[in-house]
């Protein structure tokens, strides 16, 4: 049986990487098959809700008379309807995770394609099962969106066993091939090729993007969260502000702006614009940060009203569990799964402390693992 996993949960204080990482509970590809055989009428809802989105990036975005591509009363003309496949748009939702972003299979491919470097070259048959779930998510999906699946799942047949010598840029072209496959069908795969109109990115995905996507192709270039690479910079409760990563501190700043500049919500740009706070004053000057705890809450309440959740409680490991894992006990409650290389779980529980170490940036001598 073909299967992916879904990674085990952690305290917020846990998320930063300090351990080659854990794997992913397991998803057969008979869901996906089952997914398949509903395509049809899944595949329209998907097609009108993306088109919805992404049309008025294409058509030039919403006027006074509506939005673009509309006849004013919010109804899409027949020019501006697109036709996707059902079974390119059930594969699209697959990886992409549209529109609820709570669990893609794209996550996962970041997350193990920022820990390849370190881990790859000691369990490379680990690093090959991505091939599989890929490949298995574009199956029945039209020959140039499986061609790209299949240029994907190659970077996983050869690059991570190379360690720190794979090519990073040769995935982040086959990631983009994938997303250029979906982008009609896929309002996540439409960012992930660059920005669109400010103002029209799904804030569910925003959410997403800021508390649970791996951190592989920003400029952190490791496969922790954003927010657990800004605990290091700002804290996540009152810290000093290191004063020799000013880029890192520019860099986030630049990208929370474009965050908040893309969010469709109003509540959402709200709470961003408070994370983003400790990183312009750093920027200013200041060298001290009361850190992020509240203004994550705040982004997380947020987020949260929009149905995306980012801290579900699972008692199982006194930590949090995945908005799909149900904290029930069983393999995602804190052990991993036998012989997997460890993930950490990188979902949101603001009560934790700061991690203040050790740097998840650096190795860790204690145990082995590098950043």
């Amino acid at each position: 049986m073909r299967s992916r996993q879904r990674r085990s949960s952690f305290p917020l204080s846990e998320r930063v990487r300090n351990e080659p990482a854990r794997l992913d509970h397991a998803r057969s590809s008979v869901g996906r098959r089952v997914a398949g055989t509903l395509a049809p009428a899944l595949g329209l809802a998907l097609v009108l809700s993306a088109c919805s989105g992404l049309g008025q990036t294409s058509a030039g975005g919403a006027s006074d008379g509506g939005a673009a591509g509309s006849d004013g009363d919010g109804t899409t003309t027949a020019g501006q309807e697109q036709s996707v496949d059902p079974a390119l748009a059930a594969a699209c939702a697959d990886f992409w995770g549209d529109p609820d972003y709570a669990d893609p299979l794209s996550r996962t491919v970041l997350d193990r394609a920022g820990t390849a470097p370190d881990v790859g070259p000691s369990d490379p048959m680990f690093y090959a099962m991505t091939v599989d779930d890929v490949e298995t998510a574009f199956e029945a999906a039209p020959e140039d969106a499986r061609a790209a699946a299949t240029a994907l799942a190659d970077w996983f047949r050869t690059e991570p066993e190379r360690g720190a010598d794979a090519d990073r840029e040769a995935f982040r072209t086959a990631w983009e091939g994938v997303a250029g496959a979906c982008e009609g069908a896929s309002a996540a795969a439409a960012w992930a090729l660059g920005p669109g109109e400010d103002g029209t990115k799904p804030s569910a995905l925003v959410c997403a993007d800021v508390l649970d996507t791996p951190s592989t192709l920003t400029h952190f270039a490791n496969s922790n969260v954003l927010t657990s690479n800004m605990f290091k910079l700002v804290g996540l409760s009152a810290r000093a502000i290191p004063q020799d990563r000013g880029e890192d501190l520019r860099a986030t700043d630049e990208l929370l702006a474009g965050e908040i500049a893309a969010a469709d919500d109003d509540a959402v740009r709200a709470a961003l614009e408070q994370v983003r706070a400790p990183f312009q004053d750093a920027l200013d000057g200041a060298t001290w940060s009361e850190g992020l705890q509240e203004p994550l809450t705040a982004l997380t309440d947020a987020c949260a009203a929009l149905g995306y959740d980012a801290s579900v409680a699972d008692p199982g490991n006194g930590g949090t569990a995945d908005a799909g894992s149900g904290g029930d006990g069983g393999e995602d409650s804190g052990g991993g799964i036998v012989g997997a290389p460890a993930v950490p779980d990188r979902r949101h529980d603001p009560s934790a402390p700061d991690p203040l170490t050790p740097d998840p940036l650096t190795p860790d001598p204690s145990n082995g693992a590098m950043a």
